[in-house]
């Protein structure tokens, strides 16, 4: 029988890699020993055995079934059942551009891949159409009606390679991060084709490109990026058209993250932390909501105080606004410390309550032109 104090090797790697799957083990609270593995046919060390104990075991093999060659956050990743994908979703826009560019940043920050997709509709019916044919048939035939999607399929590739080549030329010139990418034609209404992606195969992070304030009233149903917001159920980073993007595009270093005070700001900070591999950052907790709460500030403190506590590399503040003129105290908030990205957890809702009870992700949506990365709780 084995002592749960004892050592047993796990594995036998090289030094490089033992040292980094030791790493990602202390990073889940794992305690483990390298020891110098030596061959009977030479003195010298040619590996290292990665020792831990026991009652250690079935953790440390789920994360090493997870990818031991990943980073502390991608193995989150995946043992949360996350691939090592960030979607970007293209309309061949300039906007689009944009958030391809901001994509790319992110995905080579948080060392995952990055997929532009676009979706394209394919008409079931044409103007023809209408025009029945006695027995209640279409004008067009089926082979002509067959054509004419292949005509839509094969538009959409050479659009999708022209924009493709675009991306290639502005990594080539410095514009855009060199990172490898990959990229997915799918046929469908856009919204769906996202979800159903994020469902089969759930992203670390999905980026998408917004209109502007000026151009959002317009889009208040028919939003791609509002549908996605409301449904996803990974989070998605929007990126307005009117931002002013730098060449050098830098990691956020000012935020707001807007609280619900309770467990789910727990999670989504710590999904925060992890997705960004516990970076060094200066966030500022803000009641998410508009109204007067009883125990707002005792508990927003009692936050701070946990993710100061359990986040050192990052530091935190409260700020309360007027509950009266909530809005513009966000917006003097904003600009008096000059931030890069606004964090709100994110419930789940129809059309009804998106229209009647917006969520207050869908509310900045529309409503400012600021980065927000909406995380689903």
């Amino acid at each position: 029988m084995i002592d749960i104090d004892d050592k047993i090797t796990l594995v036998i790697h090289t030094s490089e890699r033992a040292q980094l799957l030791k790493n990602i083990l202390e990073s889940h609270d794992i305690k483990v020993w390298l020891e110098d593995f030596v061959s009977f046919k030479s003195p010298l060390k040619v590996a290292q055995r990665v020792k831990i104990c026991p009652r250690d075991l079935p953790l440390a093999l789920k994360i090493m079934e997870s990818g031991e060659t990943l980073s502390p956050a991608l193995v989150e990743m995946k043992m949360a059942g996350m691939s090592g994908n960030l979607l970007i979703p293209v309309d061949f826009s300039d906007s689009s551009l944009m958030s391809v560019q901001v994509g790319f940043f992110l995905a080579k920050l948080m060392r995952v891949h990055p997929v532009v997709m676009h979706c394209f509709v394919t008409p079931l019916f044409t103007p023809d159409a209408s025009m029945a044919d006695g027995e209640g048939g279409v004008g067009l035939d089926d082979v002509e009606i067959a054509q004419e999607s292949v005509n839509i399929r094969e538009q959409a590739a050479k659009r999708l390679n022209k924009f493709k080549k675009e991306i290639l030329e502005r990594q080539k010139d410095g514009s855009m991060p060199d990172i490898k990418f990959s990229t997915s034609l799918l046929e469908g209404v856009p919204e769906e084709c996202i979800l159903d992606y994020c469902k089969s195969t759930p992203p670390a992070l999905v980026v998408m490109a917004t209109r502007g304030v000026d151009k959002k009233e317009e889009e208040l149903i028919g939003s791609v990026t509002a549908e996605v917001l409301d449904s996803c159920r990974v989070p998605v980073f929007t990126v307005p058209e009117n931002h002013k993007l730098n060449k050098e595009w830098n990691e956020p270093r000012r935020l707001v993250l807007f609280c619900n005070m309770d467990q789910h700001d727990i999670i989504s900070i710590d999904l925060l932390m992890r997705m960004f591999d516990y970076p060094k950052w200066d966030i500022i907790l803000v009641p998410a909501a508009e109204r007067s709460l009883s125990g707002v500030k005792e508990k927003l403190f009692a936050l701070k105080e946990f993710f100061t506590a359990n986040y050192p590399l990052s530091s935190f503040t409260v700020e309360i606004p007027d509950f009266k003129k909530f809005r513009e105290e966000i917006d003097k908030i904003i600009v008096g410390k000059k931030i890069d990205l606004l964090i709100v957890p994110n419930k789940k809702t129809n059309i009804f309550s998106r229209i009647f009870r917006p969520t207050i992700a869908h509310k900045f949506l529309f409503e400012r032109d600021m980065p927000m990365l909406a995380i689903p709780v």
